[in-house]
């Protein structure tokens, strides 16, 4: 650049020169320019033309920033350039790709043939195989065929044939010139010959084959098995005849005596009694004879020489098996230990052992190993695995996730079962109800061996198994009233709440020893108010297609249960009201209440009649008999005979019908949401404050939904009479009418 203005060509400007210009700012605008070009394309590769394009395009939206007159026409340029540039990119891209697809038609017959030539080689071969096949079943049939046709020939025993020894040795005793003398060897020859003899005599004489032995031993084992049953069964022979003499003994002298406070059962317990301390002191006695003959006879075994060698043979196997759980066989030190003899190596100390080493890779653990080889050897050692020891295998199983093999080795009887057992398998279940693992079906074997009928019951249900649970607990009478929260906590469907009311028609009791109250509070603890309404209309409609097994009446089902108090039902009647529930808690407590008022006018009469001494048994049914004809007159009509003199208060469970009439009799409102009663201020007054602390009111409202269960008491001519209907006559006419007086 010259001081007039002009830029001057260099020898490092490859440029065309620039026209003059005049402005101060154009000029610095233009070297910054040209310094900005030339520092962006020593930045880039010389070969990149993308970046030497983004450099230029760049250059030129910085002119057209700076030039504000020409913008329009500049930005109209770039515009132009940029989409010429694009279609030219955008051809040459279509040029490869159409380039690249007719390429590769191009190669398509020739890939299609090669398909078609690996289709055939293919062909080729799966005809080759299938021949070859064919042919190898046909040698396995020859073979199994030659196998059978061997089998099937009578097998012969072929004796041993004596190989001829030619032994070059000297015979001893005789020198080299003896053995060349032809009567020397003549002589000792006859004397062999002799000798030889005297051993084929003795041994036909002497000597038996080991099988003799072992026939021997059998019937030795069989001797002492029928001699130790004929021991046992005599002496309880001889304790019967012992426990026969003396009770005879006591009873003769009870007849020559004959004391006044004292039966002959007692007389004979008595001297059963001073027997049994004498028996004890005898017993003793023997024990002590016994344990010093024992330990005689040890010590004569200690001398054995065979228990030596036996110990030695022990103590290798031991040393066999160390080794070998050194070198990290750790499978063949499990099978050894497993075989090993008298079972010196089948311990907890050896499980143990196993239990220590650390499991590596996807394979097994080594105490998985040794627990598998275990259970394997059970029927060749002829025992099986002590409690502990199974119970640890199991534990081992469960921890790998092989209740497979947990599932075998109950199905092959290779355990010895406990109860700790059958609930660690429980306990390892996580399914939901119903149960898919079969850990609960086996912990349900295992209880079942047991006899363990509760924890059995329980398996059923959380299997869904709700029936056989049901039938199980009534065969057995597991299920007690202190039991049902637990099972309620497993499994709580509709379905076994009213199965554990099952009764027995024909008896008239439930069949299982629980009550409807422990029943109702399990279910009010668990806050299920739709359970306890549903199991109250479910026993008071008692709707059903069984005969032989049928939910109890509620009524029935109260008035049996003793345990439950008052404040108790009162309880449950609050919880049902609070949850909406107003029609079964008008219903329990309306059971509750005149079962209360039946069994304390029971007790009030047979208290009055004891005092009049009149026979309480042809003049009133006892207590028991009042209770059944309570509940099992659920359905009929009431009727009076005045030739009847028996007082049998029997409530009828009112009929769904009739409950909105009586209610509204006295002085209650229907609602479908709840029950409410309306009192002489016109304001109403909730069911849950009647139910806690009842009124009057409310006590007679009760009495009048169930007026069909107890008519009120009345003095007709000086006496009490009270309803008496039996739902189970052909005429209802016939109920008698109770009178006391």
């Amino acid at each position: 650049m010259t001081s007039s203005g002009r830029s001057t060509p260099t020898p490092s400007n490859r440029y065309s020169p620039l026209p003059p210009i005049k402005s101060k700012i154009d000029r610095e605008f233009i070297d910054d320019l040209n310094m900005f070009i030339k520092a962006e394309l020593c930045k880039i590769k010389t070969d990149d033309e993308e970046q030497k394009y983004l450099v230029w395009k760049a250059a030129f939206n910085k002119v057209i920033e700076h030039v504000v007159a020409y913008r329009p026409i500049l930005t109209a340029i770039k515009k132009e350039y940029e989409d010429t540039i694009e279609i030219i990119k955008t051809g040459q891209k279509n040029a490869d790709f159409l380039h690249l697809k007719l390429k590769s038609m191009a190669s398509e017959p020739s890939t299609l043939r090669n398909y078609k030539k690996r289709a055939d080689e293919l062909e080729e071969r799966i005809v080759l195989i299938k021949k070859e096949n064919e042919k190898l079943e046909q040698e396995i049939k020859d073979m199994q065929a030659l196998k059978e046709e061997r089998e099937k020939r009578p097998k012969t025993a072929e004796t041993p044939r004596r190989q001829l020894k030619t032994d070059n040795r000297f015979i001893p005793g005789l020198t080299l010139e003896e053995m060349t003398d032809m009567k020397v060897l003549q002589k000792k020859f006859e004397a062999l010959d002799r000798q030889l003899k005297e051993l084929n005599i003795s041994l036909k004489t002497r000597f038996l084959p080991k099988t003799h032995k072992v026939q021997l031993k059998e019937t030795l084992d069989t001797k002492v098995t029928t001699r130790d049953q004929l021991l046992h069964q005599s002496l309880v022979y001889k304790a019967k005849s012992q426990r026969l003499k003396i009770a005879l003994e006591a009873a003769q002298a009870y007849n020559q005596m004959k004391p006044p406070h004292q039966t002959v059962g007692d007389a004979v317990t008595l001297a059963f009694h001073q027997a049994n301390g004498t028996f004890q002191e005898e017993k003793d006695k023997l024990d002590k004879e016994y344990g010093d003959v024992l330990a005689q006879s040890n010590s004569t075994e200690d001398d054995d020489p065979n228990k030596e060698k036996e110990a030695e043979l022990m103590l290798e196997y031991i040393e066999k098996f160390n080794e070998l759980f050194e070198d990290g066989l750790f499978e063949e030190a499990a099978v050894h230990a497993a075989n090993s003899p008298k079972g010196i190596l089948r311990t907890q100390a050896t499980l143990a052992k196993f239990r220590d080493v650390p499991a590596k890779g996807k394979g097994r653990s080594p105490l998985l190993a040794f627990c598998d080889a275990l259970m394997s050897s059970v029927k060749a050692a002829g025992k099986k695995p002590n409690e502990a020891l199974s119970l640890d295998c199991v534990e081992a199983g469960l921890n790998e996730s092989r209740v497979d093999m947990v599932h075998h080795w109950l199905a092959q009887d290779r355990l010895t079962l406990s109860h700790k057992m059958g609930i660690i398998i429980c306990d390892h279940c996580t399914c939901r109800l119903p149960c898919v693992c079969e850990c609960q079906s086996m912990g349900q074997s295992i209880f079942v061996r047991l006899k363990e009928h509760y924890d059995a019951v329980l398996a059923m249900l959380r299997q869904g198994k709700v029936q056989n649970a049901l039938q199980y607990a009534r065969h057995w009478h597991c299920i007690t009233s202190d039991k049902v929260n637990d099972v309620l906590k497993i499994n709580d469907c509709p379905q076994l709440i009213i199965g554990l009311l099952a009764a027995d028609v024909l008896k008239r009791k439930l069949l299982l020893n629980i009550t409807v109250g422990s029943i109702l509070q399990g279910l009010m603890n668990l806050n299920k108010p739709e359970l306890i309404a549903t199991l109250i209309e479910a026993i008071s409609g008692q709707k059903t297609d069984h005969e032989e097994a049928t939910a109890l009446p509620l009524s029935r089902a109260v008035l049996l249960d003793r345990s439950t108090k008052p404040e108790q039902w009162s309880a449950i009647v609050h919880f049902l009201e609070t949850a909406g529930h107003h029609d079964a808690a008008l219903q329990l407590f309306a059971t509750t209440y005149i079962t209360n008022i039946v069994q304390q006018s029971s007790i009030i009469l047979q208290n009055e009649q004891g005092r009049k001494g009149v026979s309480f048994a042809h003049t009133v049914q006892t207590r028991s008999d009042s209770e059944e004809d309570l509940s099992d007159s659920t359905h009929g009509t009431t009727s009076r005979d005045t030739s009847s003199r028996e007082i049998s208060p029997d409530p009828l469970i009112p009929q769904k019908s009739q409950r909105e009439s009586i209610l509204k009799k006295k002085g209650y409102s229907v609602n479908d949401v709840q029950w409410r009663k309306l009192s002489p201020s016109g304001k109403r007054v909730s069911l849950a404050s009647t139910v806690q602390s009842p009124s009057p009111s409310f006590a007679r409202t009760a009495e009048d939904k169930h007026d069909e269960i107890l008519r009120p008491a009345s003095k007709i001519s000086g006496s009490v009479r009270l309803i008496d209907s039996d739902p189970y006559t052909s005429n209802p006419e016939s109920a008698g009418e109770s009178e006391a007086e």
